[in-house]
C-alpha cells in the first residue's frame, strides 16, 4: 500500500509545484498586460484584477499539466529496480519549476526586447500591443517547454544512483 500512498504524493507534489509555477508566471505576466486573461482568455471569474487572474488561471491552467507530469514521474520511478523515494524527486522537480520559471522570464524580456526594435513609426497602441506580444509568445511557449523540462527530470529520475539503504528510507 506504501507504493500507492507514494504515487498519489508525487502526483500531488507535481500538481502542486505545476500551479505555483502558473500562479508565479501569471503575477508577473498578469500585470504586464491583464488584458491577455481579460479580452483574449475564455471568461471565468468577473475580476480584472491582475492577482485575480494570476490566481484563478495559474492554477486553472496548470493544474492538468502537473498530475501529468506527476503520472509520468510515477511510471518512470516504478520502472527502476529500487524506487527513488519522495524527497528527491521533490528537488529534481522544484528545480524544474524554478528553471522553467526563469527560462520564461528571460523569453519575456527578451521577446519583449525585440519587439521594441520595430521601425520607429508605431501607432499610439504600441506600447500595450507590445506588451500584450511579449505575454503571449511566453505563454505560448510556456506548455513545449514544460513538456521538455518533464521528460528531462524523468529522464533524470530513471538515470538517478540508486539511494543507499539508511538514505532510501522516508523522512517526509
Amino acid at each position: 500500500m506504501k507504493g500507492w500512498k507514494s504515487a498519489i504524493r508525487i502526483i500531488l507534489e507535481c500538481t502542486l509545484m505545476a500551479c505555483g509555477l502558473g500562479i508565479a508566471l501569471d503575477m508577473v505576466t498578469a500585470h504586464i498586460a491583464v488584458e491577455y486573461f481579460t479580452v483574449y482568455h475564455v471568461h471565468i471569474v468577473d475580476s480584472d484584477s491582475p492577482i485575480v487572474m494570476a490566481l484563478v488561471w495559474g492554477v486553472y491552467a496548470a493544474y492538468w499539466f502537473g498530475a501529468i507530469s506527476g503520472m509520468l514521474l510515477v511510471i518512470v520511478n516504478s520502472t527502476r529496480p529500487t524506487p527513488l523515494p519522495i524527497s528527491i524527486i521533490r528537488r529534481m522537480m522544484l528545480k524544474a519549476c524554478v528553471s522553467l520559471w526563469g527560462i520564461l522570464m528571460v523569453i519575456l524580456v527578451g521577446s519583449y526586447a525585440v519587439i521594441g526594435l520595430a521601425p520607429p513609426s508605431r501607432g499610439s497602441d504600441f506600447e500595450a500591443n507590445r506588451r500584450l506580444v511579449a505575454v503571449a509568445i511566453t505563454h505560448s511557449t510556456e506548455y513545449v517547454l514544460g513538456a521538455v523540462v518533464t521528460l528531462i527530470t524523468a529522464y533524470f529520475v530513471w538515470r538517478h544512483p540508486a539511494p543507499a539503504t539508511s538514505a532510501a528510507k522516508e523522512t517526509d
